[in-house]
């Protein structure tokens, strides 16, 4: 039987992992109330977490992401900030990223007033009252998929700015692997060659790679990039349809 003296808010919340569903919340923002489940409407969806407002490093973090939303739009990708404040404090420290940035603000950004939406994130001590108060030393980059499933995790102490170049080149090698059975060596980059899975036996990839492919060890092989043709797009814009929040 549930102890009904039990806080909810205070019992631990399970560490988010690859290929968990996103939690399911609603949040006001400085532009107005969204769901977690909805906002992203088939779309790549980034979640970025800072600890607080007025802070120097949030600020050229907010004003870096602004700078590249093109980026991210190109890659059909809806960022989703959550800051620790009130969304009247939003308003005000948004008007001094821009100056101080050289941008516009461009995407909603949370008003995680109690740090509510931070813990479902995992970015709470649990057993605190208090969750401002309980809050880790650490700020979060969450990509989601159009399935709602997290894809990629990123997790920095709060006193380091993030690179979010990493994050563009993160998104660009999981779409490659969603429709390839590739992966990306380190420090990848859009157009450069890419691994044979080991898993796929030799006969398999004479079919699979047209292109070729260079073996070094049986279970070390270097093929050129696989092409994202007019097929995958049509496939990736079925698999958004067909996974669409409501469609169940």
């Amino acid at each position: 039987m549930a102890d009904a003296n039990v806080n909810p808010i205070t019992l631990p919340v399970p560490p988010l992992q690859i290929g968990d569903e996103i939690p399911r919340f609603t949040a006001d923002t400085h532009t107005g109330t969204i769901n977690s489940h909805d906002v992203f409407d088939g779309q790549y969806g980034l979640i970025v977490t800072f600890r607080r407002d007025f802070d120097p490093i949030a600020t050229t973090e907010i004003g870096t992401l602004a700078k590249l939303k093109q980026e991210f739009t190109d890659r059909n990708c809806f960022i989703l900030g959550v800051s620790v404040d009130t969304k009247f404090n939003h308003r005000r420290w948004i008007e001094d990223i821009q100056e101080l940035q050289g941008c516009t603000v461009n995407f909603p950004l949370i008003a995680d007033e109690t740090a509510e939406v931070s813990r479902l994130l995992g970015l709470v001590r649990p057993g605190e009252e208090d969750l401002v108060k309980a809050l880790t030393p650490a700020t979060m980059v969450l990509l989601v998929d159009f399935d709602l499933r997290i894809k990629f995790i990123q997790q920095y102490p709060a006193t380091t700015g993030r690179n979010f170049f990493e994050v563009l080149r993160a998104i660009d090698c999981i779409a490659l692997t969603t429709f390839h059975r590739v992966g990306t060596p380190a420090n990848w980059a859009q157009g450069e060659d890419v691994m044979v899975l080991p898993e796929i036996t030799a006969a398999e990839a004479e079919v699979m790679f047209p292109k070729g492919f260079l073996e070094v060890r049986p279970w070390f092989r270097i093929t050129p990039p696989p092409d994202m043709d007019e097929k995958d797009a049509e496939d990736l814009q079925n698999a958004i349809e067909d996974d669409e929040p409501g469609d169940a």
